[in-house]
């Protein structure tokens, strides 16, 4: 009997103490909550007095970030994609509009429609590019703006990257290993593209000289063949030569005349030939001529 009550008495005990501690903890936790409630309205307080330089348009499907020039230079142009997108956002700075050298501006970015999927497990990237006066553009790829409120923008090692805290675990986050690798990818896959291409310009060049060397043997046993044929043509064969008559004006020589010679006989025995009643036909005269 004096066994059961004192273990009775027992749990009341211990039910009042665990009541005691529950009153004592809210009472703790409902002091708390105004401080935390105040600090976090100083700070908004805070951010709203510091007046920065606007970019893009607010709205409520878009992302405010504010980012800090640490880049080195002085900003001209800004704009965004999305990672898979092929084009970029026209430049977002208004016309004159400069990020100077550590000056903080607020960016208003509105993902187009179907950037964001909201069942989707992976997350959007995006893709800043920064343009300064000597025309140097700066690439910050892979960023996920919707776990940014606050980022500093970095240009290094020839790598552009962003450092900030996370809006879900409220870890620092920095992207500059992950753009020296990217960075690295590039040059590999550049070299590996660059030495495919001398190969394939060697090939070409092996095969350009092969070709060469193949058509001017071709050509060289045609021509050998052409003379061994006119050897043998001119050797059993000779084409005949015409050569056109010499046409010659014949030349008119007048005959000459000549007068006719009479020659004396000889003497016939002392007989008078006049005498003899023979003619000058009948006789033995000659007329010459």
């Amino acid at each position: 009997m004096k066994k059961r009550t004192f273990t009775r008495i027992l749990v009341i005990g211990t039910a009042c103490l665990v009541l005691g501690c529950g009153k004592k903890e809210e009472s703790t936790q409902e002091a708390k909550e105004p401080e935390t409630k105040i600090s976090e309205e100083k700070e908004v307080e805070k951010e709203e007095e510091t007046e920065y330089k606007t970019i893009g348009e607010e709205s409520g499907d878009a992302l405010r970030i504010l980012l800090t020039n640490q880049t080195g230079g002085e900003i001209i142009g800004l704009s965004v994609k999305e990672s898979t997108a092929k084009e970029a956002s026209d430049n977002l700075l208004d016309e004159g509009m400069r990020i100077e050298e550590e000056e903080t501006v607020c960016l208003y970015y509105t993902p187009e429609e179907g950037d964001p999927a909201e069942d989707s497990k992976t997350p959007v990237t995006y893709d800043l590019s920064l343009s300064y006066e000597d025309e140097q553009v700066v690439e910050i790829t892979g960023l996920e703006l919707e776990d940014m409120e606050e980022a500093e923008l970095y240009f290094e090692d020839e790598v552009g990257y962003v450092t900030y805290k996370s809006a879900d675990s409220g870890k620092e986050v920095s992207t500059k290993e992950t753009a020296l690798a990217l960075k690295a990818q590039k040059e590999a896959q550049a070299a590996a593209e660059k030495a495919k291409k001398e190969e394939a310009k060697k090939e070409e060049e092996r095969k350009a000289a092969e070709q060469a060397k193949k058509e001017a043997e071709a050509a060289a046993a045609a021509e050998a063949q052409a003379q061994a044929q006119a050897q043998y043509e001119q050797q059993y064969y000779e084409e005949p030569v015409y050569q056109e008559p010499v046409y010659q004006e014949p030349v008119y020589e007048e005959p000459v005349y000549q007068e006719p010679v009479y020659e004396q006989p000889a003497d016939s025995g002392g007989q008078d030939v006049s005498q003899s009643g023979e003619s000058c036909l009948g006789g033995q005269g000659v007329l010459r001529y």
